[in-house]
């Protein structure tokens, strides 16, 4: 029985993973301001419509045309965190998890995520240079805006030596560090 529950649990994670990954690509793009009539951004953005726009009466029209946060997309992101940390205690650990556990597993999550998406992203960007460093891609455009500050701040430590950009694994040691520091300061390995 129990290979049925870490099958059942591994489920359970990644459907919440993947709704967390749509919704921080959301706010990502909306951050970045990437163009609304890119593909990718109109596929997320109606992906993500039918939870996110109820929510945004509570919060009312932004002050500016075109806000960098997506504020009701955040708080969309809390509650699915929330919700995945209240059901994995109920289902898959027969208990309650203590409420002051909640917030901690919650905000845990929301560093970790983003850390996971960026390292991803780096890596799939250091493979594209390999194969062809000139794509025109709508996908290729996001991850350029998405991963070049943190590689200019990374070169401002690692120049390039001999040609060789080694900016992207400083990086993804970092984010990797990160990632593992906070998964193994929880309490209960649920991360």
């Amino acid at each position: 029985m129990s290979g049925l529950i870490a099958v059942g649990y591994f489920l359970f994670a990644l459907f919440f993973s993947l709704i967390a990954f749509v919704l921080w690509t959301r706010i990502a793009l909306r951050y970045f301001r990437v163009s609304s009539i890119n593909p990718i951004t109109h596929a997320i953005n109606s992906l993500t419509n039918p939870i996110v726009l109820p929510f945004t009466h509570m919060f009312g029209k932004p002050k500016t045309p075109k806000s960098r946060y997506d504020w009701p997309c955040v708080c969309v992101l809390v509650m699915v965190e929330l919700l995945k940390f209240i059901a994995i205690g109920t289902l898959f650990l027969g208990v309650k998890l203590p409420w002051s556990f909640l917030p901690l597993y919650t905000l845990a999550d929301l560093i970790a995520e983003p850390c996971n998406l960026l390292f991803y992203a780096l890596i799939i960007r250091v493979i594209m240079s390999w194969i062809n460093p000139k794509w025109h891609h709508p996908l290729v455009e996001i991850l350029r805006l998405t991963t070049d500050p943190l590689l200019r701040m990374a070169r401002m430590v690692i120049p390039e030596i001999s040609g060789f950009d080694f900016s992207p694994y400083l990086i993804l040691i970092l984010l990797k560090i990160i990632t593992l520091y906070i998964s193994a300061s929880l309490p209960l390995h649920l991360i």
